[in-house]
């Protein structure tokens, strides 16, 4: 394992993007990833560098022509991501669901075509920090996950989330997957070597498995959803949103296409001021927070934590002590960087 200061991993992230992006989104996706790998989400960390690299090498990120608005109305809009970078156009659709938000109580914003656009939390958040409540929802286009009652594929893990504004940043924030486990969630585990939870997955015949290989097949497996019926339906609903409504269409159409996980994301901003005085309600959050957390905790728990407590306590950990990253993602960072001619720093283990 490699332990890397997090602000010259940032810097060489950056340097490493940029052989395939423009400046300023390198530098954007990069302090995504960095966020990632700080928060406690390697998956949608600085491993992600070689696989965006090699996709704009083929054309599955397009970076000659970026999003754009095709639909603009007073609380409204639509954004045909192109295949652009995926987290700079679903920065700029939330940059822009904040502005309605702002400007007439609440912003819809939806965008199709959007390449991998990584942790919906990080926009979610935006919108906290704007002190706006946000909601997501992301079809990923791919064909990883089943629904209830069937075995093979229909959805991708597709997330779906929730950001409400606190004090001192202290916000809810709520991203998780509609599938038993995300993928990144699945790396994550493989990379450690540890067992993947029983009721995640089938294998590709449909038996249930704790196997990563038996569900990479081939056959190839699929995710289960979690908790039965009610995850199934909440995966069907980020489909119909993120997929259908967003025009992106559903991910079936992106499977055989190999599209990498074709992005359709719909986002929902609301003001608070439209039902209760901002500075009233994140008061009111504070003191419920408070009532939640010195509540008798249940036998082997230390501490009540809420959506966002533990991602913000790993990063602090993290920016204290330095970035963990795995042998497999350091070794093939080091490698991309002597292709590239980018001195990489160095571990402080």
């Amino acid at each position: 394992m490699a332990i890397i200061e997090h602000r010259e991993l940032l810097n060489f992230a950056a340097r490493l993007l940029s052989s395939g992006m423009p400046p300023q989104d390198s530098k954007l996706v990069a302090a995504l990833l960095v966020k990632a790998d700080l928060r406690g989400y390697p998956g949608h960390g600085v491993t992600r560098i070689r696989p965006y690299l090699e996709w704009i090498k083929d054309g599955t990120i397009n970076v000659k022509l970026k999003p754009k608005i095709v639909k603009d109305g007073k609380i409204s809009a639509v954004i045909e991501g192109n295949h652009y970078i995926g987290q700079v156009g679903v920065h700029d659709a939330m940059t822009l669901a904040i502005k309605k938000a702002r400007e007439h109580g609440v912003g819809l914003v939806a965008i199709r075509h959007a390449s991998h656009i990584g942790r919906l939390a990080d926009y979610l958040e935006m919108a906290a920090d704007a002190g706006l409540i946000a909601t997501g929802a992301v079809s990923v286009g791919s064909g990883t996950t089943t629904l209830y009652g069937a075995r093979e594929r229909i959805t991708g893990t597709n997330p779906m989330g929730f950001g409400i504004p606190a004090k001192n940043g202290r916000h809810i924030i709520l991203d998780f997957a509609t599938a038993s486990m995300s993928m990144g969630e699945i790396q994550k585990r493989v990379a450690k070597k540890e067992p993947i939870p029983e009721g995640a997955i089938l294998d590709g015949h449909g038996n249930p498995t704790i196997e990563f290989e038996d569900f990479r097949g081939p056959p190839r497996g699929v995710f289960l959803p979690f908790g039965g019926y009610k995850g199934s339906g909440l995966a069907l609903v980020v489909e119909l949103l993120g997929g259908l409504l967003s025009g992106n269409g559903p991910s079936k159409n992106w499977w055989d296409s190999g599209g990498h996980g074709v992005n359709g994301v719909f986002l929902q901003t609301f003001a608070v001021e439209e039902f209760q005085p901002l500075e009233e309600f994140t008061a009111a959050v504070e003191e419920f927070v408070d009532f939640v957390k010195t509540r008798k905790r249940a036998s082997g728990f230390a501490e009540i934590l809420l959506p966002g407590d533990q991602s913000r306590n790993h990063e602090a950990r993290q920016r204290q002590n330095g970035v963990d990253l795995d042998d497999g993602t350091w070794s093939a960072l080091k490698a991309l960087a002597d292709e590239l001619a980018v001195a990489a720093p160095r571990s402080i283990d």
